[in-house]
């Protein structure tokens, strides 16, 4: 009976087993994934695979349709493989026809050129046969016919959630995950408007004035001098100036062509205020007295903060920031204003002016040690919060001050919530009332007894912030003024759009970490397409992006009941979901606004295309960085500090008019980096920011705010060019071999400039002879010098001219500084002859050479337009441009043209004997200048008889400085004398500047000018006829001002990755950053490093771990653009590997018909079936399980009762 007994234990526990077996259910999991090492020195957070396909866009400039399909087509193009821990990726382009071009000004709206030249570089990678090309609303018969693939795909719809369905299903046959955002396909614009009056009095308060007195230092370092600023002054001016005889003489068309000032003096000023215990830079001049006059020194601030401030003046050379239109008359009038002291004797002329600033007694002082005078002027005014809020969307403010007595001068500004200046009525241009031609750094006052601003946008504020108005006075105020403010504000988009556009982009982002699709549903139901979708795939989880909680209870239930869903309502969550699973600390910008377009030579925003959105190109990045996109319109810290960027740019894009105010980009820049740090987003290191959007829409000195803390890169654009440009980084490591410069293995053919020497005595044409003809060699891995404007040995030889050795902001002095770095070995050799490790003086045409062959580069040197256009279609890795620039006619870039080929130059002086020499391997200046020895003009800055002297400085009177580039540093019979002079025993009998044959070069080729004659200005619409496809060759300039303009966009077009190009103007020492370049690449860096630290050692770096690195040069912001984790290709490896890599390194994905690629039910090559279906839960299928798994357990009950039953008891005795 004891058999028995255990016999029927073992029973019940057999069926307890049972149950459990049949109530669990094992997942088998099919990941199929290619095990191939995806490639790691590209831009992307993981290492990657490309796959040889292409996914295209069609591009409806009218609609959301394309950008939600862009939107679902991300995941499909870049997406993890989290079995080898790598990305799989291919270009996403959007396509739109060529531009019936029928105006030149209508160039900059043809985006398919930068279509067809990528295309041409991919189709290249892949042999001429992609393996896939998917067309998603795109009339495929329109495309080239050489866009060849093995197969082609075409999806269509004009339904958004129709189109993420089909786009799904072609790519998946399963997937456990889904990601689901709410989105609207249309939005209707608010009609809401803002109005309100303020009314205020500006109490009678006297001006308080403070003056300092500071030697001439001919010194790089400030000299300080504090002042207060009491409670209730709102308005400062502040202006250098000294006692001296000035001369001001031109020619018609143009005048001021000579300014000079006797005694000379060239300073500049920087204002500070105290701003939370650190001093902040509140204003600045960089002005060249030399070419400008003595009394251009003056600007004025906003006072910011109450209490202690600061002026501080420089006493260095700079370069002026103006440029001269060979082509227009300069028309307009001077406008004295502000600060102006009493010219004691003034008269005219014609075209000549003369006079003096102060006493004859003062002018007589000054002439044996120059002493600066710094006034300043403190004036009262009141502030008034605007007490409404601006609301999401707010654009469009109209602001109009009006006051009680004509007689007084009142002037307002905006102030944001971060304690921004937004816009001046005392900036030229700003108030209706004011002359919109006037330019400069004067302060203009309104005519007549009102005045008005218009901002373009407004910015959100956090609860405890408002915007303020500030009045003030800007002259002696004697009586109470009651004056009236009247303003209003339109909102142009809803919280609901913002809310959707950012729910699908964040969910691009999150599907490509997934390896998801992206499907939608309206904020008010589940599509049916959608929900079949996603049960067709088999998905189980679904992550539910619902930002701003858009989704209403019906719709989210339906969701609910047939899915384990993972909802996110909070922009942080997403954010923190996003960066948890990619592991990157990357900040993408962007912004919902519509692109605003442009034409090439307007220099002025045109319209916004309500269509074309930047959300799609945004997305694709974030997705290749593994960061979710930041738009600046839904933070109210971002769109209060982008506002200040976009309406200076919007109002100054010639980037000449006017420069960043170096306050607006500190205070802003730190809001930005404040809310990167709330979000956890600023660690230690320098981010890497990214931005993408037109740029309108986000003005471009928001990019150059983050250089210190950060390594920014901007993309610019149309969606459309914003999306080449991204496959254009991504997928750099591949094209870049379909550049002739690697592909042809031979090297290639280019022609290399001339070579000359003058020597006397002359025989013939003042001894110029061309020693080697400018003829095409055949160069291995040929890089592109173009050395037109440059500097030469600066510190070494210029100093002496100059009187001071330029030192960077870090300290360093080019030229002196040792680095003990290997690559620095011998840089110097060249231009002094010294050996050993050196930070290289500021010398373009020996430093940046010698690096290029550090990294097995070969340097060529051309100047003639012609030639550079040559050399960049036959193919060159990258473009060096040192020359002038101008953002006239679409950007301009100035070349050698000896040959007037060009109408738009500088006369070429014909009997001089450099007209034989058509393309000099560098420019040199034709008055007794060659290619050996370039630099023979000198910018007269100590006066005519120092001049003819020889002698930089003389004893007595420095009479005449012109500042015109006529004084000759090169002189054959001298230079015979002083050599002799220099003999041991006649040394100690002859002067010693005599001796010194060096002393007379100003270190600059090709300045004001007189030595620009034989130069032309090329613009963007001659390079855009002039060159081909240049695979991807990135381009770094020192030109002044053509950043943005259409020359920099028809660079990207025809196949440029990158640029280093300035908005603004550059200053001399420029050569500082432009010789790291090179450098920098032969070490190993990317471009974001090797530009983050250019700039650190020349300019401003307005946020950054500790205090901002305040500087006096302003005219150091250029910008990159591009991606900052790019990498460029580099022949050596003797200093680093990073930079090199091979053809077999990004083989990519071998496509196998037989076996295609399949990751996790991802199928990229097309979805054959559909094996893990299932079927909508109903109350069966949903709860089936339970009721059988129930029945089962009482069945089992009733059994091992009965069993018991029969079973026999054992009983005691």
């Amino acid at each position: 009976m004891k058999k028995e007994y255990f016999s029927n234990k073992k029973l019940i526990s057999f069926l307890i087993i049972g149950l459990f077996l049949t109530g669990s259910f094992l997942p088998i999991i099919n990941a199929d994934s290619n095990t191939e090492s995806g490639f790691s020195k590209g831009i992307s957070y993981k290492p990657f695979i490309p796959t040889k396909q292409t996914t295209f866009i069609g591009h409806d400039p009218s609609s959301l349709i394309d950008d939600y399909a862009y939107l679902s087509a991300v995941p499909t193009s870049v997406f993890f493989d989290k079995h080898n821990d790598n990305l799989y990726a291919h270009p996403l382009l959007f396509y739109e026809d060529e531009y019936p071009v029928t105006q030149e000004k209508e160039r900059s709206l043809n985006a398919y050129q930068g279509i067809e030249y990528f295309m041409e570089d991919w189709m290249g990678y892949a042999n001429g046969e992609l393996d896939e090309l998917t067309y998603i609303n795109v009339d495929s018969s329109k495309t080239p016919s050489d866009w060849r693939a093995k197969k082609e795909t075409s999806i269509k719809s004009d339904d958004a959630f129709a189109l993420a369905s089909e786009i799904a299903l072609n790519e998946w046959e399963y997937s456990d995950n889904a990601v689901v955002a709410v989105i609207q396909e249309e939005f209707e614009k608010p009609k809401k408007e803002t109005k309100g009056i303020l009314q205020g009095t500006i109490a009678p308060k006297e001006t308080k004035t403070e003056h300092f007195e500071v030697p001439q230092t001919n010194e790089v370092y400030p000299t300080y001098n504090e002042f207060f600023v009491p409670e209730g002054y709102k308005f400062v001016k502040v202006r250098s100036w000294y006692p001296c005889f000035y001369f001001e003489a031109g020619l018609p068309g143009f005048e001021g062509l000579i300014n000079m000032s006797i005694p000379a003096g060239d300073r500049d000023i920087q204002v500070y205020c105290e701003e939370d215990g650190e001093w902040m830079m509140a204003g600045i001049t960089s002005e060249w007295n030399t070419q400008g006059g003595m009394d251009i020194d003056k600007t004025s601030v906003y006072v910011y903060k109450s209490g202690q401030w600061s002026v501080a003046v420089t006493d260095v050379p700079t370069k002026a920031y103006d440029y001269i239109d060979p082509r227009e008359e300069l028309t307009g009038e001077v406008t004295e204003t502000g600060l102006d002291l009493d010219v004691e004797k003034h008269r005219s002329f014609f075209t000549f002016n003369f006079g003096r600033y102060g006493s004859i007694f003062e002018v007589i002082k000054n002439l044996r040690e120059v002493t600066y005078q710094v006034d300043v002027e403190m004036y009262p005014g009141v502030e008034l919060d605007i007490p409404e809020k601006p609301s999401f969307g707010a654009r469009d403010l109209q602001v109009e001050l009006s006051w009680n007595d004509p007689s007084v001068d009142l002037g307002m500004s905006l102030i944001g919530p971060s304690g921004e200046e937004v816009l001046s009525t005392r900036e030229p241009g700003v108030s209706t009332k004011c002359d919109s031609n006037i330019y400069d750094e004067n302060i203009p006052l309104p005519k007549g007894t009102e005045t008005d601003l218009s901002v373009h946008r407004l910015g959100e504020c956090l609860d405890a912030e408002n915007y303020k108005i500030c009045v003030f006075s800007m002259d002696d105020l004697d009586i109470s003024t009651d004056f009236t403010v009247e303003y209003s504000w339109k909102q142009n988009f809803s919280r609901d759009e913002g809310d959707m556009l950012a729910s699908a982009t964040q969910g691009s982002v999150l599907a490509s970490e997934l390896n998801a699709p992206l499907l939608y549903v309206s904020k008010d139901a589940v599509p049916e397409c959608t929900a079949e979708t996603l049960y067709q795939l088999g998905v189980k989880n679904v992550h539910l992006i619902n930002l701003g909680d858009r989704l209403n209870t019906k719709a989210e239930q339906e969701i609910m009941n047939g899915f384990t869903v993972s909802h996110y309502t909070d922009y942080n969550e997403i954010y923190d979901e996003i960066r948890s699973r990619s592991q990157s600390n990357d900040v993408i910008f962007s912004t919902i606004d519509s692109w605003t377009s442009w034409y090439v030579s307007e220099l002025k925003p045109d319209q916004e295309i309500d269509g074309a959105r930047s959300i799609g190109p945004s997305a694709f990045m974030a997705a290749i960085h593994g960061a979710p996109v930041l738009f600046v319109d839904n933070h109210p810290e971002l769109s209060s500090a982008v506002a200040w960027h976009t309406e200076l740019w919007r109002r100054h894009p010639d980037g000449h008019s006017r420069l960043p105010t170096v306050s607006e980009m500190y205070l802003t820049g730190s809001r930005v980096y404040q809310f990167l740090k709330d979000l956890g987003l600023d660690e230690e290191g320098q981010e890497k920011i990214i931005t993408l959007a037109g740029q309108f829409d986000i003005g471009l000195p928001w990019d150059r705010v983050f250089v210190g803390k950060a390594q920014p890169g901007r993309f610019f654009g149309s969606p459309t060019d914003l999306g080449v440009w991204v496959s254009k980084n991504m997928f750099y490591p591949m094209i870049v071999f379909e550049n002739p410069a690697i592909k042809n293995t031979g090297g290639v053919s280019m022609i290399n400039g001339s070579e000359s020497v003058r020597r006397f005595p002359w025989r013939g044409n003042l001894g110029l002879r061309v020693t080697k003809p400018s003829e095409e060699e055949t160069l291995e891995y040929p890089v592109l010098d173009t050395l037109v404007c440059y500097d030469i040995k600066f510190n070494t030889r210029a100093s002496k001219y100059w009187g001071f050795e330029y030192k960077c902001a870090d300290g360093t002095i080019p030229g002196r500084s040792q680095t003990f770095e290997p690559i620095d070995e011998g840089v110097m050799v060249n231009v002094n002859g010294e050996k050993g490790s050196f930070f290289p003086d500021l010398s373009g045409s020996e430093v940046q050479p010698f690096y290029l062959r550090q990294g097995g580069y070969s340097p060529v040197f051309s100047t003639n337009f012609d030639a550079n256009m040559h050399n960049l279609n036959q193919g060159v890795l990258f473009w060096m441009v040192n020359t002038h620039g101008a953002p006239l006619d679409g950007g301009m870039f100035m070349f050698w043209d000896v040959e007037a080929d060009n109408p738009y130059g500088y006369p070429t002086v014909t009997p001089a004997p450099y007209t034989k020499e058509t393309n000099p391997w560098r420019g040199y200046e034709w008055l007794m200048g060659s290619t050996e020895e370039p630099d023979t003009m000198t910018m007269d800055v100590h006066g005519v008889l120092p001049s003819l002297a020889g002698n930089p400085d003389p004893r007595g009177i420095r009479f005449l400085k012109t500042g015109l580039d006529w004084a000759l540093a090169r002189r054959p019979v001298r230079d015979v004398i002083g050599n002799i002079a220099s003999l041991p025993i006649l040394r100690h009998i002859t002067p010693d500047w005599l001796q010194d044959t060096q002393d007379y070069y100003d270190g600059v080729i090709i300045t004001v000018l007189l030595s620009r004659f034989g130069t032309s200005w090329y613009n963007g619409t001659q390079v855009d006829d002039a060159i081909d496809n240049i695979h991807s060759a990135g381009v770094s300039s020192v030109a002044c001002l053509p950043a943005g303009k259409f020359l920099h966009l028809t660079l990207m077009r025809h196949g440029s990755s990158f640029q280093i190009m300035d908005p603004w103007a550059t200053s001399w020492y420029s050569d500082v950053w432009q010789n790291n370049v090179p450098r920098g690449i032969a070490l190993g860096k990317t471009m974001g490093e090797i530009y983050a630290e250019g700039i650190s050692k020349v300019g401003i770096q307005y946020v950054r771990d500790g205090r901002p690195q305040w500087w006096w040069d302003l005219a150091e912001n250029v910008c990159l653009y591009g991606d900052p984790d790019l990498r460029v290709w580099v022949p050596s490896t003797e200093f680093s590997g990073n930079n090199h890599w091979s053809v077999e390194d990004i083989a990519g994905y071998s496509y196998d018909e037989d076996n295609p690629l399949s990751i996790d039910g991802h199928t990229p090559f097309g979805a054959e079936s559909y094996h893990h279906a299932r079927d909508p839960p109903t109350i069966i299928s949903e709860y089936g399980i339970v009721i059988a798994a129930s029945v089962f357990i009482v069945v089992l009950v009733i059994a091992a009762v009965m069993i018991n039953k029969r079973s026999p008891v054992k009983k005691e005795k």
